[in-house]
């Protein structure tokens, strides 16, 4: 593996934070969303599969000391980390039609992994949202597991799309000048706006 530049280093504690920050929104809003991989997404997308996959890591163990069940979780973080490095390179995140369709794939992760982790751990009761979702479908008649897959299914698919939309517009507004420095940033080189108008200036002056 190649050695991290300062840059990459940089944009991992930012990576984290747009994590937490987006985390804490959900559950101040009582939403049956995450919005926890943005950062996660972003920094894999720019920087690679590694660099993704630690900012995923790191948020989990940070969020874990105040909620000791997030850290189940961190294997989700770390694979959205890696399939976004993955796809970076496949130039999904270039068109806007791809990157919805990239929601899928990060909804199948988190969909499929993260039931039976709480299932395995916490009894099929999530901690946030989807947790009541899951308590509503058994008091229905559903049996636990289930009930479980299918809420959380549908939240991680409900929340991935507003996130590949956000992490979308992120790289859009990237200028060229910053992407240059970035190991994956050349994918978007050309199909920033900031970027291009960022060239405009340099040549006019």
């Amino acid at each position: 593996m190649k050695k991290m530049n300062k840059l990459v280093i940089f944009l991992i504690p930012i990576g984290i934070a747009v994590n937490f920050v987006g985390g804490q929104i959900a559950i101040l809003l009582k939403l049956p969303l995450y919005l926890d991989a943005i950062g996660t997404i972003v920094v894999g997308a720019l920087c690679g599969g590694v660099p993704g996959a630690l900012v995923g890591l790191i948020t989990n163990l940070l969020n874990a000391i105040t909620s000791p069940t997030t850290l189940y979780y961190a294997v989700l973080n770390v694979a959205f980390g890696f399939v976004a490095g993955w796809f970076s390179k496949l130039g999904i995140f270039k068109s806007l039609w791809k990157t919805l369709l990239s929601a899928l794939v990060f909804g199948f992760i988190g969909g499929v992994i993260g039931p039976c982790i709480t299932i395995i751990f916490l009894g099929g009761y999530g901690a946030n949202a989807t947790g009541l979702i899951t308590g509503a479908l058994v008091a229905a008649g559903w049996s636990v597991a289930p009930a479980c897959f299918a809420s959380e299914a549908f939240a991680d698919l409900l929340d991935k799309i507003p996130t590949v939309i956000i992490v979308f517009i992120i790289l859009k507004s990237m200028p060229n000048r910053f992407l240059t420095k970035l190991p994956l940033g050349h994918v978007y080189i050309g199909a920033s706006g900031a970027g291009e108008d960022d060239d405009e200036e340099e040549e006019t002056l």
